[in-house]
């Protein structure tokens, strides 16, 4: 390209001359603009001769070959090359950019955050290791965090990374625990936690009336104590009973982490009486962080069980049926004590029909079925009933006072097992051959390649000279991990240029495919020698795709994680909810998963007979016909948020990346579409051919929500200027044959006007959706459906494109002209060799000059 992706600064050099008819092409078409001194848009082209060593000089004429072979460049309103003289200048191009371009040439990576925690996690066995709170995120290049260009190291990072490398250390060697006084905390019933309906403030005493296994619906705990240090604190508890059953209640006393609700750990139970209320005093042991957490045992009822709860429904409403008919009268009450007091008020009415449900199982069996069908909200409700009246356990007041002993806690236990796992069973602290045999495996790890001598040298004087001076190993290791989490061997990978060596091949697969350092198993094909052998390192890539690759590489190539961001019109929608949001995710990782893992013709990322999708999604998204049901025959809930293989039938509206939700969203703005977007998109990652930057004088397309004028016609502005037209030509057939799906990915034939009707917003339809076009190559398409059908008939694009997006996250770099052109030969064989089957051809981009070279 000349004008539009052109060089900051001219350019003018000279090395190897010019072949004689793309001279006298380029002298005719663009010697106006950029040559013989003129440099429009800071671009000139020396006639003559070209210093093709120059990598600068690379990169300007991989971009005039892109330009010129797309018909961008010169530009519309200028005279135009005949086909045979276009094609003079690209076959002399082509062939000086294949001959002069390297293989390679990424810059020196830092590891990304999201590799940087399972790097610390597989080299400590810290599994649940993350970066600390204020981490600085991650930069991006072409939607990669993998990209060395982007994962620059400023004094930010590096003061998080000094502290991030503190955390490390401190939790293989900690610090002494510090003494903490014993000190009384004092707990009102006024401070303890209210989650939902779990407890009630009644009289001046938290009350507890439902029993169950989720603690946030069925307990309470203090809102203001978590136990400052570990250890043993004396507990009481003043409770008593209101209208006590048959069987009498019984309070539970358990610990719980109060910061992530863990597994609660009971600790005590006893009956507690309904005469007046009774303390009782027990020795508790808490972890730091820990708090107290009451719970009703054997509460009336647990709304959550489905079972139970039926049976107690069924019964209490056959031994009150004022009660039953009034339920039923109010229908579906707000959930919590507002809906208890809208079932009293109707159980007050004189025209409520409570014969219809005196000993008429059916009628009972009936209501029992809806309030079952939402057990959590009629639960919620109905205990208010037993807030009241009873059976419930009243609590008066807590009190701890302590620590009044130390504990080791399970941070202590899990420091020592740490330390043990890092130092070996056979580590003889006082042997220096054994701390020298512990740092050379160490910072083997932790470099990721066999650690030279003279570092293991430094690290021994740094440990030593720290055990001098303190009389401590453990602080010299401390900094000795310290200091390895802070070197550029560490944080880097990537020195040098030419073939990747064994060990490092061995790290760029697995940070590829796991974004971790490698495993045992990888390090022994590294040690044998044959890791760099095809069929070896074909193997390992193979045992090495997973869920996570899949997951982690199709969210940034496609952008789906905008769909955590977006809130849609609810003009739209109001049944859009997380849990659609939540599968319309998981459906882009499945569906690339699926393909992967069975070897499937990428063909089936454009149009396959399936789609993956659960109850949900496929009733208020897909609209597919098996995901309609009736009150009668709707599935369970675990059955509507299992995700499903479904079918649909291929060339349609449904299945492929172009028909996803998780797309549409992405690539709309929550409240209407923009086909200039979604046609860029396109481009970018199913086409790979992304048109250039627009001007920046040309302004955003606005939605039109009065529907007055269709999105073409709004469009047509973008289109005045002869060189936008260039690019339009390519992005707007595409945009608009997605026009069909609205901003949450269904399909539509209009597009919504809104109009206000009676105090409400009403939709309807406005102007008819279009969504035909011509392709750049003449083609005619009439939506998204014709589409999918000349991707499907043009295989080669797609799977270059997303062999070069592979690549690209692979090696953290742009994938310069020659390495394009490889990608090029090597899905021809494919093509030619295995049907273009997903894997066979992950596979043979692993084992391309490309990924094995630095």
């Amino acid at each position: 390209m000349l004008c539009a992706c052109a060089a900051e600064q001219s350019r003018c050099v000279s090395a190897a001359p010019f072949d004689a008819s793309a001279k006298t092409a380029l002298k005719q078409y663009c010697a106006d603009c950029h040559m013989a001194g003129a440099d429009e848009g800071g671009f000139a082209i020396q006639a003559d001769r070209i210093d093709w060593s120059n990598p600068e000089t690379l990169h300007d004429w991989e971009q005039i070959h892109e330009m010129v072979s797309r018909g961008i460049m010169p530009p519309p309103d200028s005279q135009q090359p005949s086909t045979a003289e276009r094609q003079s200048i690209l076959k002399f191009v082509d062939a000086q950019l294949i001959q002069h371009t390297p293989i390679g040439g990424t810059m020196l990576r830092r590891l990304n955050r999201r590799e940087y925690e399972k790097t610390i996690q597989r080299l400590f066995g810290i599994k649940t290791y993350n970066v600390p709170h204020g981490f600085p995120p991650d930069n991006t290049a072409g939607g990669f965090d993998t990209q060395a260009s982007a994962l620059v190291l400023a004094g930010s990072h590096l003061e998080a990374l000094s502290e991030a490398a503190t955390g490390v250390a401190d939790q293989l060697f900690p610090p002494p625990p510090r003494s903490i006084e014993p000190q009384t905390f004092l707990v009102p019933a006024d401070e303890m936690v209210i989650s939902y309906s779990s407890a009630c403030l009644v009289d001046g005493a938290m009350r507890l009336a439902s029993s169950g296994d989720n603690v946030v619906r069925h307990a309470t705990w203090p809102t203001k104590f978590e136990a400052p240090a570990s250890g043993i604190y004396r507990l009481k508890v003043t409770a008593t009973a209101i209208q006590p059953p048959e069987t009498q209640p019984i309070l539970t006393i358990a610990t719980m982490r109060a910061a992530d609700r863990g597994e609660l750990r009971v600790v005590q139970q006893f009956e507690v009486a309904n005469e007046k209320p009774q303390t009782r005093q027990f020795s508790v042991s808490l972890n730091r962080g820990d708090t107290v957490v009451l719970r009703y045992l054997n509460g009336p009822f647990d709304y959550e069980n489905d079972m139970s709860y039926k049976t107690f429904l069924t019964k209490l409403f056959t031994d009150d049926p004022t009660l039953a008919a009034a339920w039923a009268q109010v229908g579906e009450p707000p959930r919590g004590g507002s809906g208890w007091e809208r079932v009293k008020e109707a159980m007050q009415t004189a025209e409520l029909e409570v014969s219809k449900f005196v000993d008429d199982e059916e009628a009972i069996a009936e209501l029992v079925e809806t309030l079952t069908r939402n057990k959590v909200a009629s639960g919620e409700t109905l205990v208010y009933k037993f807030f009241e009246a009873g059976p419930a356990i009243a609590i008066s007041s807590m009190e701890l006072f302590g620590p009044v002993k130390s504990i080791r806690d399970r941070e202590q236990i899990l420091s020592d097992q740490l330390r043990q796992d890092f130092v070996g069973a056979e580590f003889a602290p006082d042997d220096t051959k054994s701390l020298r045999k512990l740092l050379d495996k160490f910072l083997t790890d932790a470099f990721r390649r066999p650690a030279f001598d003279h570092e293991i040298r430094q690290y021994l004087d740094l440990v030593n000279h720290v055990r001098a001076e303190s009389g401590s190993l453990d602080q010299g290791l401390h900094l000795a991990i310290r200091t390895a989490l802070l070197s550029p061997a560490f944080l880097y990978r990537g020195f040098g240029q030419g073939e990747l060596s064994s060990d490092e091949l061995a790290t760029r697969l697995s940070y590829f495919l796991t974004a971790a350092p490698p495993t045992k198993q990888l390090k022994k094909a590294v040690q044998s020698g044959k890791l760099q052998e095809s069929a070896v390192l074909r193997r390992e890539a193979q045992r090495m795709m997973g869920r996570s690759f899949c997951d982690e590489f199709s969210t940034q190539w496609l952008g789906t994680d905008e769909v955590d961001r977006l809130m849609p019109d609810m003009r739209l929608t109001t049944r859009f909810s997380p849990r659609h949001r939540s599968t319309v995710r998981k459906e882009v990782g499945e569906t690339f998963h699926y393909i992967l893992s069975e070897n499937l013709p990428v063909t089936d990322f454009i149009d396959p007979d399936y789609v993956f999708t659960d109850y949900e999604v496929g009733r208020d998204i897909y609209d597919l016909p098996q995901f309609k049901t009736t009150r009668k025959n709707r599935p369970s809930k675990a059955r509507r948020n299992k995700m499903v293989k479904a079918t649909v039938p291929r060339g349609g509206r449904h299945g492929g990346l172009l028909c996803m939700p998780a797309v549409m969203m992405s690539t709309a703005n929550g409240v209407d579409t923009q086909p200039v977007l979604r046609g860029v998109w396109a481009l970018e990652n199913i086409f790979g051919s992304p048109p250039p930057p627009p001007p920046d004088a040309v302004p955003a397309l606005t939605p039109d929500t009065s529907a007055a004028t269709t999105v073409r016609e709004r469009l047509a502005a973008h289109m005045s200027d002869a060189s936008c037209a260039q690019c339009h030509r390519e992005i707007d057939p595409i945009g608009f044959a997605l026009e069909s799906f609205d901003p949450i990915g269904r399909w539509r034939d209009h597009y919504p006007q809104y109009v206000e009707k009676d105090g409400k917003t009403i939709a309807k339809n406005g102007n008819a959706v279009q969504s035909d076009g011509v392709l750049p190559d003449g083609t005619p398409i009439n939506d998204v459906r014709d589409l999918k059908r000349w991707l499907a008939e043009h295989p080669t694009v797609f799977a270059s494109c997303l062999s070069v997006k592979l690549l690209t996250y692979a090696t953290g770099r742009q994938l310069n002209y020659r390495e394009r052109s490889l990608v090029g030969d090597i899905v021809q064989k494919e093509q030619s060799e295995h049907a273009l089957r997903f894997q066979d051809l992950l596979l043979a981009l692993i084992d391309s000059p490309i990924f094995r070279t630095k």
